[in-house]
């Protein structure tokens, strides 16, 4: 089992590391195999150290439904304009998301990566606090499942698919085993798997109150999914966020005085981080949970707002996976 932590790259290894000489140092510190790599931007795999580089995590799209079927009335009812619509998707036709997946499905194979991760899920920014979309959990399967089959079928990629649970109703959250096997007959690509993430599958159940509780209920889920098995890579972090959650949900007008997409996407994007906080586990031995899905990788992914922070997050999260 190797133990890695997660960073953008855009070149450079994140923004609290200097270099890649650095880097390499940081996992040395604390005994770490690697990272899974964000890659940001399009540049070539050649300026990433391969023996670093030991996971991808896809570029996330979470406003997929409307572009992808390019529904107008849609985007411009959420973006304003055809050039707000072109910068955050980075163009105008759902080709531009396939050929960025292309490049970094690419990119993994050529770093040698074991996996990828994929996000199967839409969202919208009207709903984002109440979390009342409008949409079935098969209309972002199969709109999902589309984007990432016509990338893999440009692409040379031969490694792992994983699916990473998030915790938005009508996308892919994991409340049943039938959600993965709906996916999977979706996906034309036969090296599958899970990429489990504790923090998003505890951001679904609001009534935690500790890490106990936590650990007792993600452990009662994965024996309910008997999805184990499938469980490639664990992204490890804790959340009891539960209460923020149910207050949000109350807030019917989060974007008041918000005057153009780019404001309401900041609220948005601080909304999802009060959520999905990426705190560590600090109390509770991590031991019974992994022996349970015997994962062949750890992500340490934890909040990167400092490197003392970081470095805070990771020290108190990394014994309690070897505690007896």
């Amino acid at each position: 089992m190797q133990q890695l932590i997660n960073i953008g790259v855009d070149p450079k290894p994140g923004h609290l590391l200097h270099n890649w000489q650095h880097a390499e140092t940081f996992l040395q510190q604390y005994g770490l195999d690697g990272f899974e790599i964000a890659p940001h931007g399009n540049f070539e795999s050649s300026l990433l150290p391969k023996s670093l580089v030991k996971g991808l995590h896809l570029t996330f799209f979470p406003i997929l439904l409307p572009f992808w079927q390019q529904d107008s009335e849609a985007l411009l009812s959420i973006f304003g304009d055809w050039l707000t619509v072109e910068q955050y998707y980075g163009g105008l036709e759902p080709q531009c998301l396939v050929d960025t997946y292309v490049h970094q499905l690419n990119m993994a194979q050529d770093l040698n990566v074991p996996y990828v991760v994929f996000h199967p899920v839409s969202c919208d920014m009207e709903h984002l606090f109440d979390f009342a979309f409008p949409w079935q959990l098969q209309d972002t399967l199969k709109a999902s499942a589309a984007l990432i089959n016509a990338a893999l079928k440009q692409s040379y990629f031969t490694g792992k698919l994983l699916f990473e649970n998030l915790w938005w109703p009508s996308s892919f959250r994991l409340d049943s085993r039938d959600e993965y096997d709906q996916l999977r007959k979706l996906i034309n690509y036969d090296n599958c798997g899970l990429c489990f993430d504790t923090g998003h599958m505890m951001a679904t159940n609001t009534q935690l109150m500790n890490e106990s509780e936590g650990v007792a209920f993600l452990m009662k889920k994965l024996h309910q999914l008997d999805l184990c098995s499938e469980i490639e890579t664990v992204h490890l972090n804790a959340n009891l966020n539960g209460s923020y959650i149910k207050s949000a949900k109350l807030n019917q007008q989060p974007y008041l005085h918000c005057d153009d997409f780019w404001h309401q996407l900041e609220v948005a994007l601080k909304h999802v981080s009060l959520i999905d906080s990426h705190s560590p586990f600090t109390q509770v031995s991590l031991v019974p949970l992994l022996e349970l899905i015997k994962p062949n990788h750890i992500v340490h992914e934890l909040g990167q707002p400092s490197l003392a922070h970081w470095q805070r997050s990771i020290h108190a999260q990394l014994p309690l996976v070897t505690l007896c």
